[in-house]
C-alpha cells in the first residue's frame, strides 16, 4: 500500500508543479532551465502512472515492482490485480511505442527533405539557399544538419540581422533543441489535451535561441530581424524543421522590453524539489521490497 500512496502522492505533486510551471513568470527568463524543469515533471508523471498501476495490482505480493512482476507472472491468480497491472502495461507501451512512431515518422520526414534540398537549393556560405521570394530561415537537425534559407530571406536582411538570423539557427542546432521538442510532440499527438504544452516547450526553444543570438549580435538586432520576417510573411518550417520565425510576435515584444529579473534562488529551489519528485517513483521502481 505504501508503494501506491507514494506514487499518488508522487503524482499529486507533479500536477501541482505543473501548475506552478504554467503560472510562473521566470520561465521566459530562464527558458532553458524551464524546459529541463518541463521534462522532468513530464518523466515523473509518465513513470508515477504507470508505477502506480503495477504498484496497486502487485500491492498484495509485498515484492515491489520488478520483482512482483516477475512473481505474478509465474502465478496470476488475482483478476483485479491483472487488469491494473494489464493497464500499466498497456498505458507504458502506448507511450513508448508513440515516441518511436514519432522518431521515424519525423527522421522520414527531414530524410525526404533533404532529397528536395539537394535538388532545389545551392549551397552557399555554409546554408543551404533556396531560390524563394519570401524570407525563411530554419534548420533541419539530424546527423547532417542543415540550415536553409530563402532568396528572399537574404535580400530582406541587412548583414547584421543575417547573422542573427543564423545564430539563432546554430543554437537549435548545437543545444539538441529538436530533441527537446521530441517528446512533448509525441505526446500532444498521444494526448490531445498536451498541445498546448508541446506549443510551450515550442516558445521556450525558440526564446533560449534567440538568447544565444542576442549575446553576439544584440537584442535589437534579433528583434529587427524578427520583425522583417512578420511585416513581409513567411513559410511554414517543414515538418522536423525549426524556424526562426515562430510566435514572432511574443519574442519581439521579449527582446524589445526584457523583462524584469525575477527571484534568482526561487527557480533553483524549485529545481531541486522537481528533481527530488522525480526520483521518488524512480527508486521506488527500482527497491526490491
Amino acid at each position: 500500500m505504501i508503494y501506491v500512496l507514494h506514487h499518488l502522492a508522487a503524482l499529486v505533486l507533479a500536477g501541482l508543479a505543473a501548475g506552478y510551471l504554467r503560472r510562473a513568470r521566470w520561465p521566459v527568463l530562464r527558458p532553458r532551465l524551464a524546459v529541463a524543469l518541463w521534462q522532468a515533471v513530464a518523466l515523473t508523471i509518465v513513470v508515477a502512472s504507470v508505477s502506480g498501476l503495477l504498484a496497486l495490482g502487485l500491492m498484495p505480493l509485498r515484492q515491489g515492482i520488478v520483482p512482483g512482476l516477475f512473481s505474478f507472472a509465474a502465478d496470476p491468480r488475482d483478476p483485479l490485480g491483472a487488469l491494473a497491472i494489464t493497464t500499466g502495461l498497456a498505458l507504458a507501451a502506448a507511450l513508448t511505442g508513440q515516441q518511436l512512431w514519432c522518431a521515424v515518422r519525423i527522421a522520414r520526414q527531414r530524410a525526404r527533405h533533404r532529397n528536395l534540398l539537394a535538388l532545389l537549393a545551392e549551397p552557399r556560405g555554409g546554408t543551404l539557399v533556396l531560390d524563394h521570394p519570401l524570407p525563411v530561415a530554419y534548420c533541419v537537425p539530424g546527423r547532417t544538419a542543415e540550415i536553409v534559407l530563402s532568396t528572399g530571406a537574404r535580400s530582406l536582411l541587412t548583414d547584421g540581422e543575417l547573422a542573427a538570423v543564423l545564430a539563432h539557427e546554430h543554437a537549435h542546432l548545437r543545444e539538441r533543441h529538436a530533441l527537446a521538442l521530441a517528446p512533448f510532440a509525441a505526446l500532444a499527438r498521444l494526448f490531445p489535451g498536451c498541445r498546448r504544452l508541446s506549443a510551450d516547450i515550442h516558445l521556450l526553444l525558440e526564446m533560449r535561441a534567440d538568447d544565444r543570438a542576442a549575446r553576439r549580435h544584440g537584442r535589437d538586432t534579433v528583434a529587427a530581424a524578427l520583425e522583417k520576417f512578420r511585416a513581409h510573411g513567411t513559410a511554414a518550417a517543414p515538418p522536423g524543421a525549426l524556424g526562426a520565425a515562430a510566435a514572432t510576435t511574443y519574442r519581439i515584444d521579449r527582446l524589445r522590453r526584457p523583462p524584469v529579473s525575477g527571484p534568482r534562488v526561487l527557480p533553483w529551489l524549485v529545481t531541486a524539489a522537481v528533481l527530488t519528485l522525480l526520483a521518488t517513483p524512480l527508486s521506488l521502481l527500482l527497491t526490491p521490497r
